[in-house]
């Protein structure tokens, strides 16, 4: 794959071929949306083009190339670069098949370096940290840059933070530093400040069911719309996960959980967390039918009876309250609350919000 393959994305691969073209690559960048989004494939494509050794893919000048490409300061250049069309040029993008694109793909080109969380705790290791800054203290060894890709940046931790802060203050000759977050706002200020922001936006409904459709070729258009709609417009969550089997696992929980937990409320095959994320979706449709009492407004369109069922003896205002203390529970989530406890507390807020209380006596 190249940057052209990046679909959906056009406003912030066009911002990426244009600080090629003018030869003015950031020494940091950080990717910031959703997950699932195509952040690292755009990442791993961008690190593709810049070391390609198929051809000439860098532009000599803006005059030579006929590319008119925005120049923005860090933080600001993709809040104001605007809507652009994508224009694609041959010699901004990778060729995709000489040795420096194929061992970029296989993960075994020596100047390019993929850092993410490990370990039990899911952090990014301070020594990992070290170890690249060690690597970029060399001249590439084949490639015109050397480039480090860290993945869920926001999850270093206060001491590996620092340590990287380092290496951004100071940074390599020909090096770039790609941070990939989808909370960008967990990562320090002084972090933040130091990279060229890009944004990457959910795809629309229309881009994503037309995806979906020419990737899973089982699928019809009404099923393409569904998943675009659960993924969020995400592509790397529709394609990857079982997101229909898993909103109706959801669905079975929440009937469980207005109906006072007679039984088990989960398993381990959907997360304390995903439970929630899910919770937020169908509160929405809940929310969206009660004000409007229509189905083709909502997110699960084929599950109105089931919402018109749970919204029947809810005011509006009960379910956008819940909405807000599930989303402040689920804030709370890095503090490692007590499982059975919240799952309880929750159930009780619920059959609250929703009218039950009946339920479960």
């Amino acid at each position: 794959m190249a940057l052209k393959d990046v679909i959906g994305q056009e406003k912030a691969i066009n911002i990426l071929c244009g600080r090629i073209a003018k030869d003015r690559v950031p020494h940091a960048l950080l990717f910031a949306g959703d997950e699932g989004i195509g952040k690292r494939l755009a990442a791993m494509n961008f690190a593709k083009t810049l070391n390609c050794q198929g051809k000439e893919h860098r532009a000599k000048g803006v005059e030579e190339t006929g590319l008119d490409f925005g120049f923005f300061p860090p933080e600001t250049e993709a809040v104001n670069a605007g809507p652009q069309p994508l224009t694609p040029d041959p010699l901004i993008d990778s060729c995709d098949q000489c040795p420096s694109c194929v061992k970029i793909d296989k993960a075994g080109h020596p100047d390019v370096f993929i850092i993410e969380p490990e370990g039990d705790g899911d952090q990014i290791r301070v020594d990992a940290i070290r170890q690249l800054e060690e690597a970029l203290a060399y001249k590439p060894f084949e490639g015109s840059y050397k480039i480090a890709i860290i993945d869920n940046a926001e999850k270093m931790n206060q001491s590996t933070a620092n340590a990287f802060l380092d290496t951004l203050e100071s940074p390599p000759d020909q090096s770039v530093l790609v941070l990939i977050s989808s909370r960008p706002d967990m990562l320090l200020p002084t972090i933040r400040s130091r990279c060229h922001r890009i944004n990457f936006s959910p795809l629309s409904p229309d881009t994503m069911s037309s995806l979906l459709e020419a990737r899973l070729k089982k699928l019809d258009r009404e099923q393409a719309l569904l998943l675009g709609r659960l993924s969020g417009g995400r592509p790397g969550y529709a394609l990857n996960e079982n997101l229909i089997g898993k909103r109706d696992r959801s669905l079975d929980i929440l009937r469980q959980m207005t109906g006072g937990l007679k039984e088990e409320f989960r398993d381990d095959k959907m997360s304390m967390e995903e439970l929630f994320d899910w919770g937020e979706v169908w509160l929405r449709d809940m929310a969206v039918f009660k004000a409007t009492g229509q189905g083709e407004f909502l997110v699960n369109k084929d599950k109105v009876d089931e919402i018109r069922a749970f919204t029947a003896d809810a005011a509006l205002r009960d379910i956008l309250k819940l909405a807000r203390d599930l989303y402040n529970i689920r804030g709370r989530f890095n503090f490692n609350l007590n499982e059975k406890i919240t799952m309880n507390y929750t159930s009780l807020l619920m059959r609250k919000g929703l009218g039950k209380t009946d339920a479960g006596k």
